[in-house]
């Protein structure tokens, strides 16, 4: 899972006055979380629910039901209506809704299958003895995977051409605000110190 992002996103650390190299941060934020729930179903074949497992099912649900929820909110409450307003070649402007629609589906489809491991992992979290199916691993992952590949493509060609140096500033702001609301009034990130 070697995803599209720029060498410098290695190099240093993404903030939000960058917020293209955030959203590919984020996605090797969850390439990398795939990677540790693709490791938690092995573990849990050979070593069952311990505290190590345990903790890893903690880090897939904290990730998943808040950091990847709050990416797809960026993505589809500021990015994409930006970009449809500012995009005003007809012929771009439908590609990129279709590249929308798609993009915005995809993310419906990995939600669903979201849902078919958040209960599992619930109860790993708890320490109860639940096992992953594979399929349903393998599922997540791979849709994943795809819609990184094609999410990275047309936002590399679509936000370095229609997004100019105000609206990253805007669109930055909006990202960081969306995470300080939720930090401020959300109970698991006042109890857990996130």
């Amino acid at each position: 899972m070697k995803g599209n992002a720029r060498p410098s996103l290695f190099d240093t650390t993404a903030a939000f006055d960058d917020p293209l190299e955030m959203l590919l941060a984020c996605h090797r934020r969850i390439e990398k979380q795939l990677q540790t729930l693709e490791r938690l179903r092995g573990h849990l074949q050979s070593k069952g629910v311990d505290a190590e497992a345990s903790s890893a099912a903690q880090g897939l649900l904290r990730y998943f039901m808040h950091a990847a929820v709050d990416h797809h909110a960026d993505e589809e409450n500021d990015l994409f209506p930006l970009l449809e307003v500012r995009i005003s070649d007809a012929g771009d402007g439908e590609r990129f809704r279709q590249v929308r629609q798609s993009l915005e589906r995809e993310h419906r489809e990995v939600e669903a299958q979201w849902a078919r491991l958040r209960k599992p992992l619930e109860a790993i979290a708890d320490g109860f003895s639940r096992t992953l199916g594979e399929a349903d691993v393998r599922a997540f992952a791979e849709a994943y995977e795809r819609h990184i590949q094609v999410e990275e493509a047309a936002l590399h060609e679509f936000f370095e051409r229609f997004i100019g140096p105000e609206d990253r500033a805007a669109l930055g702001s909006s990202m960081s605000a969306r995470r300080s609301r939720k930090m401020g009034s959300d109970p698991f990130f006042r109890n857990k110190g996130v």
